[in-house]
Formats: structure tokens, C-alpha cells, sequence
């Protein structure tokens, strides 16, 4: 049951970019703040570098993790996937699951449709062979576990829409540094060099990638047979699971 949330609930610019998308732009939106408080550097090479060698000005543990590898000068694209995938990034992830932000998601399997068609199919026939009414049940069950579920709740998706882009740290938060706001990119609210930002992966690829880590896991359909009507059906089913860690994804919480 998620845990319920009221429309004061507040979001700092690392949730709702990991809410929206997951840990990588999370790290985007720790980056963003760091840069816009004068914290870090980004040359015109790229190389992202700490202002303080203490990590100075940090606030939350992601962002001192941040200002960790940002010490001695770090390439802009290899700052953000070891931010991602550290530790603290995880935790973070654990604290949204806590406040009832998160879930464990389900990767929706392509055969979903499958055992919706079979419960439609068993509850018609159940109204010449009575039997069939028992497996409408049992294929609903794997039908809801296949079509997947989001790992942003309910609440986490209103606590989401309260967020707006009414500066340049939030705004890369919602859209990424590659993301356009109106006519305007989000990297030129930064004067980041384009040649820095398109350099990422392509949308479409990175839409694949948070889709196949949005769930704790996915099941596998049940096919059921029987040799005389519905009431000595055979059952069997298989289930995979996989876990991501991170995303724990985010993402995409849109």
C-alpha cells in the first residue's frame, strides 16, 4: 500500500530527476546544482573539476560523492554514470521507496496481452463447461503481474507534477541537459558546449535501457490446456526475474 502523501509534499531537484527519470538524471540534476552554486567547473574540453578540495558546499550525500570524483578533473560523461551507480545514489533510491515515492517495479512482458485473451477465452466457455471459471482467476493473476507496474507510485507521480522549471537546476532535473524548454535548450541555460551534451546516448536508446531496468522483475504467461472441457485443466507457468539496482530507474516516472 503506498504510503499517502499530501500536495505539500516536497521534492529537492535529485528526487524529482530520479523520479522523472531515473539515477542518471538524478546525477544530472546534482551536477546542475553544483555548477549553479559556483561549486564545480566545466571547461570548454569538457572536464568537469571541484572548486574546493573539501567538498565544500555540498548538501546531500550524492552530491558530496559528486564533488569526491570531481577533485581532479573528470570527463563531463564519465562524472554522471559514477555518480549514477554509486552508492549513495542507491541510497537515495532507498529513501523514496521509504517515503512511499517508489516501488519495486515490473518490466511489462511482451506476451501480456496473452493471458488477458485466455481469461476472456475461460470465461466465456465457463458458460458450457462451469469448470472454466476457476482459471479466469488464475489468468487474470499472471495478466497483472505481466502488464508490469510503474516503480513510481501514485503519490510519487503527484509529488512529480507539483515540480515546475522555474529555474535552470530544476529544469535540468525535468528535461536533462539535452532537453529544450520552449525554443530554448536546457545546456545553453548552463553555457555548456553542444558538442558536450549531444554526445550522449540517443533518446531512444536510453528509453530501451530505463525500460528494461524499470522492474524488480517480469513473469513469464501460464498456458492452460485441458482434454475434456475446463474442468481437468493443466496449469503450468514459469516466471524470470531481474533486479536493477539504481533504477531502480526512475525512471521515468513521466
Amino acid at each position: 500500500m503506498e504510503t499517502p502523501t499530501t500536495q505539500a509534499t516536497w521534492l529537492s531537484a535529485e528526487e524529482a530527476g530520479y523520479l522523472k527519470a531515473g539515477p542518471r538524471r538524478a546525477a544530472e540534476a546534482v551536477l546542475a546544482r553544483l555548477i549553479d552554486n559556483d561549486l564545480v567547473r566545466v571547461s570548454r574540453e569538457g572536464l568537469v573539476s571541484a572548486v574546493h578540495q573539501n567538498g565544500h558546499g555540498a548538501t546531500t550525500s550524492v552530491e558530496a560523492r559528486m564533488l569526491s570524483y570531481a577533485r581532479t578533473p573528470v570527463p563531463f560523461e564519465e562524472i554522471l554514470p559514477s555518480t549514477a551507480t554509486s552508492t549513495e545514489m542507491v541510497q537515495l533510491h532507498q529513501h523514496l521507496l521509504g517515503r512511499g515515492l517508489m516501488q519495486r517495479g515490473r518490466h511489462r512482458h511482451d506476451g501480456w496481452w496473452f493471458s488477458l485473451a485466455i481469461a476472456i477465452l475461460l470465461f466465456v466457455l465457463g458458460f458450457s463447461a462451469p469448470g472454466c471459471f476457476y482459471g479466469v482467476p488464475i489468468a487474470l493473476g499472471f495478466f497483472f503481474w505481466q502488464y508490469g507496474r510503474s516503480p513510481v507510485t501514485h503519490a510519487g507521480k503527484e509529488a512529480l507534477r507539483q515540480v515546475t522549471a522555474n529555474d535552470r537546476v530544476h529544469a535540468v532535473a525535468l528535461h536533462g541537459f539535452d532537453g529544450r524548454i520552449a525554443t530554448q535548450s536546457v545546456r545553453a541555460l548552463f553555457g555548456l558546449p553542444e558538442q558536450l551534451v549531444v554526445t550522449r546516448e540517443p533518446a531512444r536508446a536510453r528509453k530501451s535501457r530505463r525500460s528494461s531496468s524499470d522492474g524488480a522483475g517480469y513473469g513469464a504467461y501460464s498456458a492452460c490446456g485441458s482434454s475434456s472441457g475446463c474442468g481437468s485443466s493443466g496449469c503450468s507457468g514459469g516466471s524470470s526475474c531481474g533486479g536493477g539496482g539504481g533504477g531502480c530507474g526512475g525512471g521515468g516516472g513521466s
